[in-house]
């Protein structure tokens, strides 16, 4: 059951997709014969779900290991103005898995407004570019109620060679681009999720158990 709500992302729900529960049961009750039991137990579930893990996980390991070797750029300590650490989904098959990426901003005189990077090469799905014109609509209700919003400023998905979908980031963004503009600093040992309206309001994202998880991999496997 608790895996079941999990698969829904709701801690007051549970899946209707029964196919894949009973999958992992029967795989469960190949657990509870090795072990001789007479009933399944939350072990032998736990066994199912570290053995699919450890089947369909060779991607994200490789994520991993080009983190662990700064072959892609994470930052999990100190602090940095204009970066933050956004997080991630990535989906393969019926398996999805969450990891970290860096989310720069830079700032410049200019009228030019806000330059969502991905969205002008092509790899920004549209609700990503949504999420990036709703931070323009924020600056001006926030802070230039009297006068004209004129900034130069530039936002991007570090080390993403594929699209980029969702608003998610958007958090994350605003946050690395006011951190660009004040020179305040962002500590590195956290890392930012979550969707804002034009009133700067956060609101819900999906995939969160994944997110969570991945970025507290990188963490744990530093020490």
């Amino acid at each position: 059951m608790e895996h079941s709500s999990r698969l829904v992302e709701d801690q007051d729900l549970l899946s209707a997709h029964v196919g894949e529960l009973v999958d992992l049961l029967c795989e469960a009750d190949y657990r509870r014969v090795q072990q001789k039991d007479e009933l399944i137990n939350d072990s032998h579930v736990e066994l199912a779900l570290d053995a699919k893990e450890r089947r369909t996980n060779r991607i994200s390991e490789k994520i991993l290991d080009s983190i662990l070797n700064e072959t892609v750029l994470i930052d999990t300590s100190g602090e940095a103005v204009g970066r933050s650490n956004g997080l991630t989904v990535l989906g393969v098959g019926d398996v999805s898995f969450g990891f970290p990426a860096r989310i720069t901003a830079t700032v410049h005189p200019g009228n030019k407004g806000i330059i969502d990077i991905e969205r002008e090469v092509t790899l920004g799905q549209p609700i990503h570019s949504k999420g990036v014109l709703i931070l323009s609509g924020y600056l001006g209700h926030k802070y230039t109620q009297d006068f004209p919003l004129a900034l130069s400023a530039s936002i991007a998905l570090e080390q993403s060679y594929g699209y980029v979908d969702g608003d998610s980031a958007s958090l994350a963004e605003i946050c690395t681009l006011i951190s660009a503009l004040t020179h305040i600093p962002i500590q590195q040992h956290f890392a930012l999720t979550g969707s804002i309206n034009q009133y700067g309001e956060v609101q819900a994202i999906g995939g969160v158990n994944e997110k969570i998880e991945g970025f507290f991999k990188v963490c744990k496997t530093r020490g």
